[in-house]
């Protein structure tokens, strides 16, 4: 294998290891809450906390089922999320294992996210639209947030 492919497979296992023990939601939990994870605390007082940030999210889907996420998630989630003005930058089935997904999104900033989600999970758009279609085939996600100087740096490194 190739020095830089190794690079990225490391960079996206870090990426999938820090969103899954930041954050995880189980089935049980999703069906209680509006399918997102608690915090965990206060976003970070530093600098980073109101410059863009990249969140990662990774879904482990039920065995069996990922193109048919990957189906619902194209036709039903992405035109939604466009349509509330999300910055989707990437989504798609995992190349590490066959019931992996991930959704990349940038945010202006960590408040900026957090409005965002809130005001989008909440709507009836959602509730009332792709949700529960989505998250039957959902056994667990987790989010990780990054700054976008760091992705800009992971970028440049050249991986």
């Amino acid at each position: 294998m190739k020095t830089h492919n190794r690079r990225c497979y490391l960079l996206l296992a870090a990426v999938a290891f820090n969103a899954l023990t930041a954050t995880q939601v189980s089935p049980g939990e999703q069906e209680i809450r509006l399918d997102r994870p608690e915090k965990k605390g206060e976003p970070m007082n530093s600098p980073t906390a109101s410059e863009k940030v990249i969140e990662i999210l990774t879904l482990d889907i039920k065995p069996g089922m990922r193109d048919e996420f990957h189906t619902r998630y194209m036709t039903k989630s992405v035109p939604l999320l466009k349509k509330w003005n999300f910055n989707l930058v990437a989504y798609g089935p995992s190349l590490h294992d066959a019931n992996s997904y991930y959704v990349i999104r940038a945010f202006k900033s960590l408040e900026d996210r957090q409005v965002s989600e809130d005001a989008f999970y909440g709507s009836d758009d959602w509730k009332q639209g792709p949700r529960d279609t989505i998250l039957e085939l959902v056994d667990h996600f987790a989010y990780a947030v990054v700054s976008a100087e760091m992705w800009k740096k992971v970028a440049e490194s050249g991986l």
